[in-house]
């Protein structure tokens, strides 16, 4: 029997049951507890056999149906809130409550991964303090409902002397989990998730693969270029440092070149694999911000965990490096003085946007807003997400700052120029050459010929930031270049780090064979950018011979954005 003024739910099964440590199998539970604490009723139905079926295309494991309204709520916490009449409680006690419930989705739903049970804990124990110096331990709240199911799977899973650092966290865990609300819901919760598979650690010995591949790279030997064999230089698209990478960067880079580099030594090619995160630019400096670090503690952080979530698909790097080096900054500003010895460098004022309120020049990663060629509504300041257009920050369309989403308004800065169109025949030479010679890839070679259509023109390498390499030109000491200017010259500085001798393979166009994996949108940066900024120093560098660029991964009809949160993680 349902009690008086309480609810009845039904909740329909649909697709399979969640995984245990998947954020629906969090919001399962939440919904279980928080309908046994209120006395709410629990029915269950199947979409397969449902009068609903053909009413939802939903692709989430299951949905709510409310008796009362028959509305569908597909979020748990909305369900959670609907079942403790939230909006009904005093202004002030709601209030708080929408607080916690706002800190939970942003910081606890999605995650606890074994690995980041210490981070769970150490960022919920003062919350749980709080919560429970004002409430009533006896009763189990919305809160509670809330913050249980998102930790279960990392609490339950934490060893003890994890949990006995966190003496609050500790207590509230142990009451809740032999409370009535719980204790009763965990055999049904159980009944509707899947276990966690965990994943033996890949070896020679438990994999399929032929035996001549390699799966373990001698770290101490250095891999370097051998007069009169085959050496080929592969490098995968640099990941962005500022959040964990999903699926579509994995298939469209990384694990494309793994497999090519695996293919390229079982043939007995003498072979280097370069990798690493791209760590400067504006993309750091916004999530630095949201995340209250540092630039250079957020780099740290999320490189590690890019090189974690590589190493778990035991790819095949024979380094792994990142480029917020002395190398990098060396490299960058030795490849531009020569780029502007040479006199494809010039000065030229430029509008940018200005944010009032920030008082700062907005970075084309600061500013998002309206695409002015394709319309799409949430384009960046650089490039369009949607089209994959380029183009300047003040073309937007109905332009916001990211920081405080006022408008912005448009200001003069002086700024440094790569001038590509004196650049232009000695690039499309090479792209003629090289794309014939080593057969890029249908939408590579499309890409690049619709630029060189349109006519390559001067291309800004500088922006108004602090995070990035300095210019080394009186006048620009409050500026840094452009994070497409130098991030390819990652690649180089980032096998200078591996080894001295660097020059081997980056300026050995004879004996050397440039590999490039990336996805569609970085294509113009691999063919046309980087060889002609390149060219412009005068040095003989080896060029590119071979690019591989893959179609987006679509999610549900979407792209995968890794900094939307859109899609499949190395971390899920």
């Amino acid at each position: 029997m349902t009690k008086a003024g309480q609810s009845t739910i039904t909740i329909t099964k649909n697709l399979a049951a969640p995984a245990a440590n998947t954020a629906s199998a969090a919001g399962l539970l939440k919904i279980l507890v928080a309908a046994q604490a209120t006395g709410s009723a629990v029915q269950w139905a199947d979409a397969s056999v449902s009068a609903e079926a053909g009413a939802s295309k939903s692709k989430q494991p299951y949905w709510v149906t409310l008796s009362d309204t028959q509305a569908k709520i597909y979020d748990a916490n909305a369900v959670v809130r609907y079942l403790y009449r939230i909006w009904a409680l005093p202004q002030e006690e709601r209030f708080s409550i929408e607080q916690l419930l706002e800190w939970e989705e942003k910081t606890l739903c999605g995650i606890p991964t074994d690995k980041e049970v210490e981070t769970v804990v150490s960022s919920a124990e003062p919350k749980i303090a709080a919560i429970r110096a004002k409430g009533d331990s006896s009763s189990v709240s919305a809160i509670d409902a809330v913050l249980f199911g998102s930790m279960y799977y990392a609490l339950s899973n934490a060893k003890n002397n994890t949990l006995s650092t966190y003496p609050a966290l500790q207590k509230w865990y142990s009451q809740l989990v032999s409370s009535e609300a719980v204790v009763s819901v965990l055999p049904v919760y159980s009944a509707n998730v899947v276990s966690v598979l965990v994943r033996a650690e890949a070896t020679a010995e438990n994999r399929k693969v032929n035996g001549s591949v390699a799966l373990d790279l001698n770290p101490s030997g250095i891999v370097l270029p051998k007069e009169g064999e085959k050496n080929v230089l592969i490098t995968s698209a640099l990941p962005y440092v500022n959040n964990v990478p999903h699926l579509g960067n994995i298939i469209g880079s990384t694990l494309s070149a793994d497999v090519f580099a695996r293919y390229s030594r079982a043939r007995g090619n003498n072979t280097l694999y370069i990798c690493g995160t791209d760590e400067y630019g504006t993309t750091t400096e916004i999530k630095a911000f949201e995340e209250n670090l540092t630039c250079q503690e957020l780099c740290d952080k999320y490189h590690t965990l890019h090189k974690d979530v590589y190493d778990w698909f035991n790819l095949s790097f024979d380094y792994f490096g990142r480029t917020t080096t002395e190398k990098q900054t060396e490299i960058v500003q030795s490849i531009f003085l020569k780029c502007y010895e040479n006199g494809f460098i010039s000065e030229d004022i430029t509008e940018q946007p200005f944010c009032e309120t920030c008082n700062r020049f907005l970075a084309d990663r600061f500013v998002e807003g309206t695409c002015p060629k394709c319309g799409y509504e949430d384009a960046r300041g650089d490039q369009c997400d949607g089209c994959g257009g380029v183009y300047n920050a003040t073309e937007l369309i109905n332009p916001r700052c990211k920081i405080d989403n006022s408008t912005p308004v448009v200001r003069n800065s002086k700024h440094l120029f790569l001038d590509l169109d004196k650049l232009q025949p000695r690039c499309e030479e090479f792209i003629h050459k090289a794309s014939s010679d080593g057969v890029w890839s249908a939408n590579g070679l499309a890409i690049t010929n619709n630029w060189l259509k349109k006519g390559m023109q001067p291309r800004c390498i500088t922006r108004d930031l602090k995070w990035g390499v300095p210019i080394p030109l009186d006048g620009f000491d409050k500026k840094v270049f452009y994070v497409w200017f130098d991030a390819c010259i990652g690649y180089p500085s980032i096998t200078a780090n591996y080894t001295d001798q660097w020059e081997k393979w980056w300026k050995n166009p004879d004996n050397v064979k440039l590999y490039q994996f990336m996805g569609k949108d970085n294509v113009p940066f691999h063919t046309i950018i980087f060889p002609s900024t390149e060219i412009a120093t005068g040095d003989e560098w080896t060029l590119l011979h071979h690019i591989s660029s893959c179609e987006y991964l679509n999610y549900e009809s979407g792209k995968f954005s890794k900094s939307r949160g859109v899609g499949v993680f190395g971390n899920n």
